[in-house]
């Protein structure tokens, strides 16, 4: 079983590359394509979203800071220069409590979740996140579980390797029979060289996202331990930022995680987001060059 709970943790890292195709739109989107004046994709933008007090009370500010994993060295450059800003940014990592990823990022790994990440800066010709982003910086505090963190969050809950297993197998099956007499949703017509031209498998990747709207459809087992959980612990952080008198604090999640922060802040802080400052993490234009990875 442990086996299983190695490859949640896998999905975990994934999470934004999961998204869940036809998601309810809103007006609290964490992340879109900007389309120019022919509706032709022009970037995959993710949000700084700003939530203040609902009351008339001023002087404590939670930004949502939405991050895809791989993008553009600019994308992840722009992002530093905003988090100089912050009295505290709280960071996901899926690791021992107090972990900061190394500068530069692993170099090498035999980790299948860096392999996989690997590959898609191959076929994006995009950066990691993690190569990057300084998270060496003394305003950056990790706020996520660790692995044996989420064991206990599931022991908490009664659950174990083999109960999480037979949840997802159970949300599996329900999802199959909600849909089975709804037709199946139409294939995209993908051919081989759509997927060796960057641009165009980053607007058909960028597609899914926007689709998504930052949500994802895991089942309800696999979203309580790898979203709920994880975002709980690090509301646990932001309570403790605030009790130490920081006033300006930026949460740095992935953008799969964000529906469920924004829900955290209005309910459990009674705050209200009010502005939302988009960044491109993916060109998307068409430079007429052809590009192929294989040239």
């Amino acid at each position: 079983m442990r086996l299983i709970f190695k490859a949640l943790l896998v999905l975990a890292c994934l999470i934004p590359l999961l998204p869940a195709a036809g998601a309810d739109y809103s007006e609290a989107r964490f992340i879109r394509i900007q389309r120019n004046e022919n509706r032709e994709p022009v970037a995959l933008q993710t949000v700084v979203a700003k939530y203040v007090p609902a009351s008339s009370e001023k002087g404590v500010e939670i930004d949502l800071v939405a991050v895809v994993h791989i993008g553009e060295k600019a994308y992840y450059e722009r992002l530093n220069k905003e988090f100089e800003k912050y009295d505290a940014v709280l960071y996901e990592l899926v690791a021992a409590e107090g972990n900061k990823p190394p500068k530069g990022g692993e170099k090498k790994s035999d980790n299948p979740v860096a392999m996989l990440q690997q590959g898609m800066k191959l076929f994006l010709r995009l950066e990691h996140q993690l190569e990057v982003v300084d998270y060496g910086k003394a305003n950056f505090i990790h706020a996520d579980l660790s692995p044996e963190g989420m064991r206990r969050a599931m022991k908490e809950r009664g659950d174990d390797e083999m109960t999480v297993f037979l949840g997802v197998v159970a949300d599996f099956l329900r999802k199959k029979n909600l849909g089975a007499d709804k037709p199946a949703p139409q294939i995209p017509d993908i051919s081989l060289n759509d997927l060796l031209n960057p641009t165009k498998f980053k607007r058909m990747m960028a597609q899914q996202f926007e689709d998504a709207g930052g949500d994802v459809a895991l089942g309800r087992t696999v979203n309580q331990l790898l979203v709920e959980d994880r975002n709980k612990a690090c509301m646990k952080v932001l309570q403790q930022q605030l009790a130490a008198g920081k006033k300006k604090i930026a949460i740095f999640y992935g953008a799969a995680h964000m529906p469920d922060f924004d829900k955290r802040l209005k309910e459990h802080f009674d705050m209200k987001r009010t502005t939302s400052a988009w960044i491109d993490a993916w060109s998307l234009a068409d430079d007429g060059s052809g590009n192929r990875l294989l040239e």
